[in-house]
């Protein structure tokens, strides 16, 4: 089997159409792929199924010119070796080899759920690209994460398809921010909590309830409600009754999407295992169908086509030749996902080594889209994709790859998630009728070696979820 390695010849070959389908194929999951490899088996009638038997006969025959030799100009065969032993086929395992089928046990995704919801909005191919885009942004609390000025450059240079800001707003505004559950969508925790306000009945009470968050948020988040009391000109009770208002509301929307709480199954991505001391990777992908061209489809029309006129001859030619360029450019990119998939995980394996061998979030070094893509010499939105909604099995249990990166702190050695982790042995440890103010916080990270500001100890104890040392406080 041929080693390859991606290079930037890939971005410059392809057509803007293959590039799309790329991307698209890039950002499923293993499981969403083989749904829809089987959905455009059953559309195009020039693809099929390889079945194993198939496969065995083939397995030292030398590969057809519509499989990776179709793509030998995307790649740098010199450069391939240094990524370790890559079988990108099923058959290329050898008999002593364990077959790898290991799951992980999750609620069901809530993109799933969004990508559902976006069905029953009759939208162009061009807003439906965005709406879906928009979904891969969001993560796990319903928050998204990016800039819509982002996503207009990442068009751009991605699709090669031009697309205003104004656009991107209009779509997050009437499709996204109306799915279930309310507040999906939202930048900040004000927009989410201004979201869910504006379906409730405008009564006295959320009405005032909305001015309190777009007027005075920064009172409201630091509970001084003794000054909302005076800015507001308003008695104790009425500002109670809108700050329970408010309280009731859910800070993170996908908590309450109604999607059931049953368990359901998902096969990892990719799976790293430890032998001799090193670190191995594969592709978890032995259940994803194999495809080849229908060599028999250019033959059930010839018996036809004698009996046809010169002009639906004509016409059944070219239905064979578009199918078959379907089929073999389907194929290809196929061949391309699990290449581009292979190099970036590799990278960020290569990258987080540590972590993989010992499982402790403190080994996570920073890494950050733009690190793994000078890498692996590929666009960051190819590398976010990659990223977005995989799995990674490991010896000590299976993650999302979002979990591996992290900004740097101070130190370029010092990731984020390590700071992170720090502080919350410090706030679940403390004394609880004397909890650590930040800037004891600070002080003891210090102690540690890291050198952190008290603001950056701040930012972090929030997004940890941890309020601050006086509402930590038990009496």
């Amino acid at each position: 089997m041929q080693k390859h390695s991606l290079t930037q010849q890939q971005q410059l070959k392809q057509t803007a159409a293959q590039t799309v389908q790329l991307m698209r194929l890039v950002e499923l999951s293993t499981t969403n792929l083989e749904q829809e490899i089987l959905r455009e088996v059953e559309e195009n009638p020039a693809l099929e199924i390889e079945h194993d038997a198939e496969m065995q006969e083939e397995e030292n025959v030398e590969p057809e010119n519509n499989t990776l030799d179709d793509l030998s100009d995307y790649f740098d065969e010199d450069e391939y070796d240094s990524y370790g032993d890559y079988r990108l086929q099923e058959s290329n395992r050898s008999k002593d080899e364990h077959y790898y089928f290991p799951t992980a046990t999750y609620n069901n995704s809530f993109q799933e759920n969004l990508l559902h919801q976006l069905q029953e909005y009759e939208l162009s191919e061009k807003d439906t690209l965005i709406a879906e885009y928009l979904i891969g942004c969001i993560d796990e609390t319903g928050y998204l994460l990016v800039d819509t000025q982002n996503i207009v450059m990442d068009f751009l240079l991605s699709y090669n398809m031009q697309i205003e800001n104004e656009e991107v707003e209009n779509i997050l505004k009437t499709v996204i921010q109306q799915f279930e559950p309310v507040g999906m969508g939202a930048r900040n925790l004000q927009e989410s909590l201004t979201l869910q306000l504006d379906v409730k009945d405008k009564t006295p009470t959320i009405e005032l309830a909305k001015k309190i968050l777009n007027e005075h948020f920064d009172l409201f988040s630091k509970k001084q409600y003794d000054k909302l009391q005076s800015v507001l000109h308003i008695h104790n009770d009425t500002l109670k009754n809108a700050i329970n208002e408010i309280l009731k509301l859910n800070p993170y929307p996908i908590f309450s999407s109604g999607v059931p709480d049953r368990a359901t199954q998902i096969t990892p991505d990719f799976i790293i295992t430890i032998e001799e001391g090193k670190l191995v990777l594969n592709l978890n992908n032995y259940h994803i169908p194999k495809l080849k061209v229908n060599q028999e489809f250019k033959n059930q029309f010839s018996f036809y086509n004698s009996r046809l006129s010169k002009e639906k001859q004509l016409e059944a030619e070219q239905f064979i030749k578009e199918n078959v360029a379907q089929a073999k450019s389907f194929i290809g990119s196929l061949n391309l996902r699990e290449l581009v998939l292979f190099d970036t995980m590799y990278a960020i394996m290569d990258k987080q080594r540590a972590y993989f061998l010992s499982g402790n979030d403190k080994d996570l070094k920073p890494m950050i889209l733009k690190d793994i893509a000078t890498r692996v010499n590929l666009d960051i939105s190819t590398v976010s994709r990659v990223s977005n909604s995989k799995y990674v099995q490991t010896p000590f249990g299976t993650i999302s790859l979002k979990h591996l990166f992290s900004e740097s702190i101070g130190n370029e050695d010092v990731s984020s998630k390590e700071v992170k982790s720090i502080i919350t042995e410090l706030i679940e440890n403390e004394n609880k009728k004397k909890p650590l103010p930040d800037e004891i916080l600070c002080a003891k990270l210090k102690e540690k070696g890291y050198e952190i500001a008290r603001r950056t100890v701040a930012k972090y104890r929030e997004q940890l979820n941890f309020p601050v040392a006086r509402l930590r406080k038990e009496i």
